[in-house]
């Protein structure tokens, strides 16, 4: 018997209202994991009734009550971090490290928004008239509908759930489809914790129905969404279109610039981690490496060497291996979609591109050029494209030559060149001798282009989740203008 999965809404654990159910299987070995509910709009809109019902109360409540809940919902996070563990393997194909790293990164998650929630300031401003006191307080957008991804299905879900209701909102939230285990886990921490009926609401189903009651339902008023960017767009029109806020984290097809005064040796080393990490499958991996021609050759070697050294095989019972399968048989339809793109125009493979299963081979590129997908498109999986320039210029036209614009990074000595490369790159991040996939708890988390708006972490994920109302008192009497026979 495998797990049944029920929607969280208003506190209670229930099945979706039509008592449809599907079957969530394993991408290591297509084995049935759990039956999963296939609600619909029905489900999502009592979700999000309860969320808008428990509004007032939870965000009445003093901060440090706010944050007593968070520091509640950490003890029993730390207590579920096994399980969290196993999950992340089993149902999302991670291997051992990803999925320890992604609990501890969001145990940090939790406990930066506990320890910020009663950091949320606002000002008081000098006014024009006078004995006037003006002020700005942040105060919290409503319900948020948190839409989330499957790479990272816990920390993506823990930061935005977190911080958001640490600033006094109440949350609807949609997990992945392919990652609902996750989500399940993350519905039990938050019952297990005590929290209030309805400030937290889990429902699955089709981002098509349910994620898009979120979206378009009035009740929901700001919308928090990590995934593809095609989706994201719809997003932003349905929500825009009902005057809504939205928060877009979206794609990106990320540089990784190697200049000819690196170590091609290590240049390579870091390379492979960049590129291949979960199997490619980051919103912020190395997805081109542009190197300069006066040591591509010794880089693309070691490059070469070292992919071929990742060890690929079964995460649930080898703790060691460096590559587990992706994510669903359709991701590794796309890969085979791309690498037939690039090599019909012309691409070279050095190494990778064979398939069995779910699992696909790192595969490295060369020869490749600015009309094939895999230099123009997010790839999110193992292929990556090495691009041979001549001089800085050309490294910066070739980062900039998508309409991405997430995250990137350059290996060099030369804190000048890095620094003029950093400065001209066009991204919402960028790192200096470093992965390009880098994230802190606090830290702004976000893209520009058609990587999304908007920024996530720390004190800026309580600006996303709040909004300025200006306040004025008056101390004197006023005089009015209107009637004039009054004036005198």
């Amino acid at each position: 018997m495998v797990e049944k999965i029920l929607n969280y809404i208003n506190g209670e654990f229930t099945p979706p209202s039509a008592g449809e159910f599907r079957v969530k299987r394993s991408p290591i070995d297509d084995s049935p994991l759990a039956e999963v509910p296939v609600s619909g709009r029905d489900d999502a809109k009592a979700a999000i009734d309860a969320a808008y019902d428990a509004l007032r109360s939870w965000s009445r409540l003093t901060a440090i009550k706010r944050a007593e809940y968070l520091y509640r919902i950490h003890e029993e996070f730390v207590k579920m971090e096994d399980e969290f563990i196993r999950v992340l393997i089993e149902e999302g194909g991670g291997i051992y490290k990803k999925a320890w790293g992604e609990v501890v990164f969001t145990e940090r998650l939790i406990l930066n928004a506990a320890e910020m929630a009663r950091h949320i300031e606002g000002k008081t401003l000098n006014s024009d008239s006078e004995a006037t006191v003006s002020m700005v307080f942040k105060k919290p957008k409503g319900v948020v509908g948190v839409i989330t991804p499957w790479n990272y299905p816990l920390s993506i879900s823990m930061k935005k759930i977190a911080h958001a209701l640490a600033s006094g909102n109440t949350v609807v939230y949609k997990p992945a489809s392919d990652t609902p285990i996750t989500g399940y886990l993350i519905a039990q921490l938050a019952h297990k914790a005590g929290l209030p009926k309805g400030v937290l609401n889990v429902v699955f189903g089709p981002g098509g129905v349910v994620g898009d009651e979120i979206v378009v339902n009035k009740k929901a008023t700001h919308i928090t969404f990590t995934g593809e960017s095609a989706t994201g767009k719809e997003i932003a029109s349905k929500a825009g279109g009902a005057l809504k806020t939205v928060t877009l984290e979206l794609g990106g097809s990320d540089p990784l610039i190697i200049l000819d005064d690196a170590d091609p040796d290590y240049a390579a080393r870091l390379a492979v981690f960049a590129a291949f990490f979960h199997q490619g499958q980051i919103c912020t991996s190395a997805k081109r490496i542009i190197v300069h021609r006066g040591i591509a050759d010794k880089f693309i070697q070691r490059f070469v060497e070292y992919t071929k050294m990742l060890r690929i095989g079964d995460p649930r019972v080898d703790k060691n291996v460096d590559q587990g399968p992706l994510i669903n048989r359709n991701q590794v339809e796309t890969m085979r979609g791309f690498l037939k793109d690039a090599l019909d125009k012309g691409a070279k493979v050095l190494t990778g591109g064979e398939v069995n299963g779910n699992y696909f081979t790192p595969t490295i590129l060369i020869n490749v050029d600015l009309n094939m997908r895999v230099m123009k498109e997010e790839v999110f999986g193992p292929i990556r494209p090495v691009v041979v320039v001549d001089n800085d210029e050309e490294a910066i036209e070739i980062a900039n030559s998508t309409d991405y614009g997430l995250s990137g990074a350059v290996i060099t000595r030369d804190i000048n060149r890095a620094m003029y490369i950093a400065e001209n790159v066009e991204s919402g991040m960028f790192h200096i001798n470093d992965v390009t996939f880098l994230e802190e708890s606090h830290v702004p988390f976000g893209g520009i282009k058609a990587s999304g708006f908007g920024r996530e972490g720390g004190e800026y994920s309580f600006h996303e989740n709040t909004y300025d109302r200006w306040l004025t008192i008056t101390l004197r009497t006023r005089r009015f203008p209107i009637p004039s026979a009054l004036k005198g």
